[in-house]
């Protein structure tokens, strides 16, 4: 899988894709195919890619708010990536704690994901709101 990164600027209140991390600790953002700005990192939050796409073909990147069903419980969680294993997964609101997606597949239809929005646009998904 090639990495993909996306970044947020509390600044701006925006967030950019086609981002590529570059030399000494800066950003290069595409505006197209040709356009590029080179931007310090410090000010932006990079997010990268899953390699998952959910139920619609939306690619799910750290950051996003999920939603999914287990059993006949309906959950939204962050997608967060998990050092301790190594992997992309869910972060449990009430527990802190980041279950793989390897872990939930064993429960979970992966298939049933779907990208409802992410932290920074809709930080409310995750209060419920």
């Amino acid at each position: 899988m090639k990495p993909k990164f996306r970044a947020w600027t509390e600044e701006g209140k925006a967030m950019y894709y086609d981002v590529y991390p570059f030399k000494d600790d800066t950003l290069l953002l595409s505006y197209d195919e040709i356009a590029f700005d080179e931007v310090p990192a410090s000010d932006f939050i990079l997010m990268q890619s899953t390699g998952l796409k959910d139920k619609n073909g939306k690619e799910i990147f750290e950051g996003d708010i999920v939603k999914y069903k287990s059993g006949c419980n309906t959950y939204t969680e962050e997608v967060a990536y998990d050092k301790n294993f190594a992997g992309f997964g869910v972060r449990d609101a009430d527990t802190d704690i980041i279950f793989t997606f390897l872990q939930l597949a064993d429960v979970v239809d992966l298939i049933s994901l779907e990208v409802v929005g992410n932290i920074y646009n809709n930080p409310g998904l995750l209060e419920g709101e």
